[in-house]
């Protein structure tokens, strides 16, 4: 009887382990909304550049800077410059075909390939993580 129950113990012993590195991988992984929160963080940050006006940008952009450090922080640690530029130095407007709010048009393209890309990053990883665990086979 003793052969019988170690292979029984062998067994219930490895689901447990694959239960546990499922938990595991579940837990690394950054949800979907995190993805949407830091693209529509990025999003304020271009239109407050865009509008030009101190008070806004002195306002949005540090909200936006604290949200996406504090999503990540929460993502990172598990519970869920200030720069002059001359305009000179800018493209303005001919950057973004014409569009008189090129900030706003480049990071709604960040925002979108962020949305977009960060869920599909994490579906391939969780694929590629569990493929990888013990008992998991090749």
């Amino acid at each position: 009887m003793t052969t019988a129950q170690q292979p029984d113990n062998a067994a219930s012993a490895l689901a447990e382990i694959g239960w546990r590195q499922s938990q595991v991988i579940e837990a690394v992984l950054v949800p979907g909304w995190y993805w949407w929160a830091v693209g529509a963080a990025m999003v304020v940050i271009g239109a407050a550049a865009d509008y030009r006006h101190t008070l806004i940008l002195a306002v949005a952009i540090p909200v936006a800077v604290v949200a996406i450090v504090g999503l990540t922080g929460t993502m990172i640690f598990g519970a869920y410059r200030r720069v002059r530029v001359r305009d000179a130095e800018l493209l303005g407007g001919r950057g973004a075909i014409g569009s008189p709010a090129p900030a706003t048009m480049a990071t709604t393209v960040g925002a979108v390939a962020l949305a977009a890309g960060g869920p599909l990053l994490m579906r391939r990883l969780r694929r590629i993580m569990h493929s990888r665990r013990a008992g998991a086979g090749a």
